[in-house]
């Protein structure tokens, strides 16, 4: 996930949303806020994309943990590999993720540009400048949540014991590797 592209739909949206609220007065109808129950709807797939980030997670650090453990134990006898889930279910999690970054970037950029209308207007105290405020920091914890489930579904580097290194020539080829 890029950070720059974040930026840019947050800035874009924010601009849709200062001149959609400046064409939705003009036009005498309410300002397009999100009500503030929709922060139940974030809060909910927030932690559910959270949790699913946290499963891969425990699924990585099991394998891990049972590779070393044999290891150790240098026996290939009676030990059951470990469990785990299928690569396909990670990505999704992964791709999960990062809808909910890009998605609360969409939504704290529109919920700002309302504010940045709205609020010097109205005053802080106002619903819609209520409901808008803590939908962009509804949003903002979908960004946060979409970052730490990237962080969360990657994968760790091989500890392995050399056997299935790699070298790379000086130019970052493979020696005998097929051109």
């Amino acid at each position: 996930m890029r950070p720059l592209w974040l930026l840019i739909i947050v800035s874009g949206a924010a601009l849709a949303g200062y001149l959609g609220t400046v064409v939705m007065a003009a036009l005498g109808y309410t300002s397009p806020v999100l009500p503030l129950s929709s922060v139940i709807t974030l809060a909910a797939v927030g932690l559910i994309v959270l949790g699913l980030g946290l499963v891969v997670w425990r699924d990585q650090r099991r394998i891990e943990d049972a590779a070393d453990r044999t290891r150790r134990q240098e026996s290939t006898g009676g030990s059951r590999p470990a469990r785990r889930l299928h690569p396909l279910q990670a990505v999704r999690v992964v791709a999960a993720g990062q809808a909910c970054a890009y998605a609360g970037a969409l939504i704290t950029g529109w919920h700002a540009g309302v504010l940045i209308d709205l609020a010097p207007a109205a005053g802080v105290g106002t619903p819609n400048v209520t409901a808008a405020l803590v939908v962009v920091i509804g949003g903002l914890l979908w960004v946060i949540i979409g970052f730490v489930v990237e962080t969360l579904c990657r994968i760790p580097p091989d500890r392995g014991d050399g056997l299935g290194e790699t070298r790379f020539d000086d130019d970052g080829t493979e020696p005998h590797a097929a051109l």
